[in-house]
């Protein structure tokens, strides 16, 4: 039941609340926070999607990783400084490939039973076996070559990679630990949750609403403003969900558009985070069209990246992007790769795909072997301005004798596209991975249904460099081999960013903290309505 001390240095408050759970250095403000805190009630945020699978260790998307962070709680957590913290370990020792954990003799699960070696151990046992195709495999832990020794009179539990991984540690901070029936069947909790955080999942309504309760006893928990329940109400129109703020029936949302400027004059509260970026990835299985280097290459010669920046971020932050892992704080600044990703140049694309044996038929499409250029261009209706960005990107691809067939779809049907059927050709994607480590399963993991690699990509050069960062003995070193690993993907156009990622948190009559735009649970107070 222990109470995560991210919070004291989190310093990214959207409200100011000098209470027992933020400190006084958050940089938001609210000058009603103090003193006007509600008694009990209901705090309501906004999200775009629907989570997916409410199994802890095999959903890595953002939604669920932000309805996860109020239900359950991981080894080690990551500061605002980018530094590791306490979790339900409260000291730990990593020696590059060993891992030693004391847990908080404290901690205990929403059952009541106490959370101790053991119960980490099943939950390393469930990621572990291949038959459960975990997506902590890839996005958090490298691969399934580890052991583990749960110590329980000792407290500790032990990990041991049979390789070096440099960024075990802040990755460990995205893997939510199940206990009680949930460690036992993890696979089992579709309505319900089974975790160590300050609330407990009441009732899920997919594509609707999940209504969270608060835990008594958390630490923390009945310090003034904590509300008695948190709803996660699933809004798929940013006006909308402007709307819902501005009548009260919500407290908070991410809201990138331009109904920003209304909100804030009704006294809401706001604040940006880079929490990840925006990429196009292209899908390189066998008979796919973008399994053509020379597609991939004018594809993106094709795409003025700044411009679909602007859209898509909904001129948030309009610059194009250099880094596929942009959200801050970031481990490694790899921007210097981006001078490898093919430049902006419609008349390039074209005498490339001339070059690869295209011709431009009368219909102004290209065509080869009697094949036209021709292929579906994905994106998730989560993903705000993505279907602006679309529309350009398909009108700039038609330029160049490439036709985009623009296909929208919702979360959870994307979340499978990528990571398990691969069925998809050009997809435009939001990411809010926190490292490039976390890309490893999709780039160069096995492919489904073995991993995560959807895409089938295959590239050596990535794969090289990436167990050269892994294995790295420094930080730097891990970084310049991070960075030419980005490299290597530019230079392959296996995945191209296109932006950084705006999350632009709103509050009203509420104070809520965020790392990196993720919310942090223990932050939440409500306020009384202006």
């Amino acid at each position: 039941m222990r109470r995560p001390q991210l919070l004291a240095a989190a310093g990214l408050a959207l409200a100011l609340a000098a209470t027992s759970a933020c400190s006084g250095d958050n940089d938001g403000g609210d000058s009603n926070a103090n003193g006007n805190f509600a008694s009990g009630g209901t705090f309501t945020f906004a999200v775009a999607g629907d989570p997916g699978t409410l199994n802890p260790l095999n959903n890595t998307a953002t939604t669920a990783n932000w309805l996860f962070r109020f239900l359950y709680q991981p080894l080690v957590t990551r500061k605002e400084d980018g530094s590791v913290g306490p979790g339900l370990a409260t000291k730990w020792d990593f020696d590059g490939t060993k891992a030693v954990f004391t847990l908080d003799p404290n901690a205990t699960c929403s059952d009541g039973s106490k959370i101790t070696p053991s119960v980490i151990a099943k939950n390393f046992t469930w990621v572990k076996d291949p038959k459960n195709t975990s997506t902590v495999i890839g996005a958090v832990l490298p691969n399934r070559d580890f052991t583990f020794v749960a110590d329980d009179a000792a407290g500790t539990f032990t990990l041991t990679l049979d390789s070096p991984f440099s960024n075990l540690l802040p990755s460990l901070s995205f893997m939510h630990q199940a206990c009680g029936a949930g460690g036992e069947n993890p696979a089992g909790l579709t309505t319900t949750s089974s975790g160590s955080g300050p609330f407990v999942l009441k009732t899920a309504t997919p594509n609707s609403e999940y209504v969270m309760t608060k835990r008594p006893g958390f630490p923390g928990n009945d310090a003034p403003g904590v509300p008695d329940q948190v709803v996660m109400k699933i809004v798929d129109s940013e006006s909308t969900a402007a709307n819902l703020l501005l009548s009260g029936a919500i407290n908070a949302a991410v809201v990138n558009g331009q109904d920003r400027a209304r909100l804030t004059a009704a006294g809401a509260t706001e604040k940006t985070y880079v929490s990840g970026g925006v990429v196009i990835s292209f899908n390189h299985q066998e008979g796919r069209i973008t399994a053509d280097k020379a597609v991939r290459v004018a594809l993106t010669q094709a795409l003025e990246r700044g411009a679909v920046a602007k859209v898509v971020t909904q001129g948030l932050l309009p610059e194009a992007g250099t880094s596929v892992s942009a959200a801050q704080p970031q481990i490694c600044d790899d921007a210097s790769a981006a001078s490898a990703i093919p430049a902006f140049d419609a008349s390039a694309a074209e005498s490339t795909l001339t070059g690869d044996g295209w011709t431009k038929g009368g219909d102004g499409i290209m065509t080869k072997g009697g094949k036209q250029l021709a292929f579906q261009l994905g994106y998730s209706t989560a993903t705000p301005g993505a279907a602006a960005a679309a529309e350009l990107m398909a009108d700039a691809f038609g330029k160049i004798g490439a036709k985009a067939t623009i296909s929208p779809f919702a979360q959870a049907d994307y979340t499978q596209r990528v990571f398990t059927t691969g069925d998809y050709d050009v997809m435009l994607q939001q990411f809010s991975n926190p490292f490039p480590s976390t890309l490893i399963g999709l780039l160069a993991g096995p492919f489904p249904p073995d991993g995560t690699n959807a895409g089938h990509v295959a590239n050596k050069t990535y794969a090289d460099a990436v167990a050269a960062a892994r294995t790295a003995s420094t930080q730097d070193a891990a970084c310049q081999s991070w960075t030419a690993a980005s490299k290597a993907l530019f230079e392959e156009a296996d995945m191209i960013p296109i932006a950084s990622w705006p999350t632009n948190w709103v509050v009203k009559n509420a104070v809520m903290d965020t790392l990196g735009g993720r919310p942090i649970a223990e932050s939440v107070r409500l306020l009384q309505p202006r």
